[in-house]
C-alpha cells in the first residue's frame, strides 16, 4: 500500500531498511544480551533481520519498478514485523517526509515494536 501511495519513497525506505539490518547485525550480541522478555525472542528477531537483509540484497534495486515485489519480499509473514518496525523507526527521523510519516503512523502506529538502542558500557 505504501509503495502504491508514495512510490518515490521506495528508494529511501529500502536504504533505511538496509541500514537497519546492518545496525542490528553489527550489534547482534550486545542487543541479544540486553533483550527483554517479550513475545518475540531475540532469536526470532534476528531470523527476521537476516530474511529481510537477503531480500533487500537480492531484490532491492527492483523494488522501485515492482511494487508487488516490494510488498511480497518485505511484508511476507512474520518478516513484516521487522519491516514495519523499520518503517516506524524511519518515520521518527528527520529524513522521512511528512506524507510518508502520516501514512506510517496511520497504518502502524508511532511506537516501535522493539526498543533496540544498545546500552554501551
Amino acid at each position: 500500500m505504501i509503495a502504491d501511495l508514495l512510490p518515490e519513497e521506495i528508494p529511501n525506505i529500502t536504504l533505511f531498511i538496509e541500514q537497519e539490518t546492518q545496525r542490528f547485525l553489527k550489534n547482534e550480541e550486545l542487543i541479544k544480551s540486553q533483550w527483554k522478555q517479550s513475545l518475540v525472542t531475540s532469536g526470532l528477531w534476528f531470523d527476521l533481520v537476516r530474511n529481510i537483509e537477503k531480500a533487500v540484497k537480492k531484490c532491492g534495486k527492483k523494488f522501485q519498478r515492482n511494487h508487488r515485489l516490494f510488498a511480497h519480499q518485505l511484508f511476507d509473514g512474520y518478516d513484516a514485523l521487522f519491516t514495519i518496525n523499520c518503517l516506524i523507526e524511519y518515520s521518527l527521523t528527520e529524513d522521512c517526509n511528512q506524507r510518508l510519516r502520516l501514512a506510517i503512523h496511520l497504518l502502524f502506529g508511532i511506537d516501535p515494536f522493539i526498543v533496540t538502542t544498545p546500552q554501551i558500557k
